[in-house]
């Protein structure tokens, strides 16, 4: 639960303290009468919409969907050409500021949308993992980002994952991951991430990836019918956790039967890299992915300026990643200059390794 949820929701337990208090201060069965009315009114207005949103969450955290959008002549209908991958943080569409809650008009956030829409279809990703996505959350005025970024970057398809989804009152808070796709997506799953406090995630929420399951294109890539994009999302509160996450995002692209492309904020720097951490133990999650063996990223070694991700208006550091599975290899790898979140989006082109001698075949 972010910073700014917590706050709002201490200053509503302040205020119906304070109606508590002086509800107090009148007399004997007068103060009960009162205080009876003002716990029956914080159950319809507080506690029965969070209950109900609450109940309602597990069977809405995933869904796939589609719609008409018009996907123009972009790179991939051409023979041959590699298989593009994104990730991009959007944070909330909120821009670069840190604070959701900036008081900003639907017409700017519906505005500033329309430029991330417009940067995707420049991009021309065959798929895209985006990270921080609001489904339906008050600060953002209830759009669905996913959807408005499907149909107006010209992704017929896409999957939604709630990492968060309750509400209090009037206020809504429905965000987590988003997979979009020009190639139909034929099943998803949600993925579990260790808990940061399980009382926590009783209560709210917590982050979780998405696996989009996604049939290609035969024509284009014979013989990679199907591909798996895992969005993650890892967490910002300990490199111990990222860690955890790490081994077992792992353990899980292990079980599966087709590549797994990762990708997303992963909220971690390998050793040698700027603002790298560690656990008490030496581990990061980053190097916990090396180690696996079942990966290639870029930048492999120090980065250049160029390469950073994070903050968008003076990048120093590279947390946005985009991992290839073994029997893939990137051929090409960009970040991309924005000033439309406080992430930079990442760019990939991969193609199946060639036999013998490592380089790049035909998908």
């Amino acid at each position: 639960m972010d910073g700014w949820t917590l706050q709002r929701l201490s200053g509503l337990t302040q205020s119906l303290l304070l109606a508590l208090t002086k509800a107090n201060m009148a007399s004997g069965s007068n103060f009960w009468k009162r205080a009876r009315w003002l716990a029956l009114l914080v159950a319809l207005v507080v506690l029965l919409p969070y209950l109900t949103s609450r109940l309602l969450s597990r069977g809405r955290r995933i869904q796939v969907r589609t719609c008409a959008a018009q996907v123009d002549d972009f790179h991939g209908r051409v023979a041959g050409r590699p298989l593009r991958v994104a990730c991009y943080n959007i944070a909330h569409g909120r821009g670069v500021p840190f604070d959701n809650w900036n008081g900003e008009s639907k017409k700017v956030r519906l505005e500033r949308l329309q430029d991330i829409a417009n940067q995707l279809r420049e991009i021309d990703a065959d798929i895209v993992a985006l990270n921080e996505v609001d489904f339906d959350s008050s600060w953002s005025h209830g759009e669905n980002q996913a959807e408005f970024l499907a149909r107006n970057a010209g992704y017929p398809y896409w999957v939604e994952q709630r990492n968060l989804d309750f509400r209090i009152g009037i206020w809504k808070w429905r965000f987590g991951n988003a997979i979009l796709s020009r190639h139909p997506i034929s099943n998803a799953k949600s993925i579990e991430l260790p808990d940061y406090s399980v009382r926590e995630t009783l209560l709210a929420g917590k982050k979780r990836g998405v696996a989009g399951f996604i049939r290609l294109d035969k024509t284009r890539f014979p013989s990679l019918p199907t591909i798996g994009l895992m969005a993650v999302h890892l967490s910002h509160r300990s490199e111990q956790l990222r860690v955890d996450s790490a081994k077992m995002i792992g353990e899980i692209v292990g079980d599966m039967d087709m590549p797994i492309i990762v990708a997303g904020d992963f909220n971690s720097s390998p050793p040698g890299f700027a603002k790298s951490s560690t656990t008490e133990s030496g581990q990061n999650a980053i190097l916990t992915f090396d180690e696996s063996q079942q990966f290639q990223r870029s930048p492999a070694a120090t980065p250049a300026l160029s390469e950073m991700t994070f903050p968008s208006n003076a990048p120093q550091q590279v947390i946005d990643w985009i991992l290839v599975p073994n029997a893939l290899q990137i051929v090409d790898y960009e970040v991309i200059g924005l000033d439309l979140s406080d992430h930079l989006p990442v760019v990939a082109d991969v193609a199946l390794k060639a036999e013998g001698d490592g380089s790049a075949g035909e998908l």
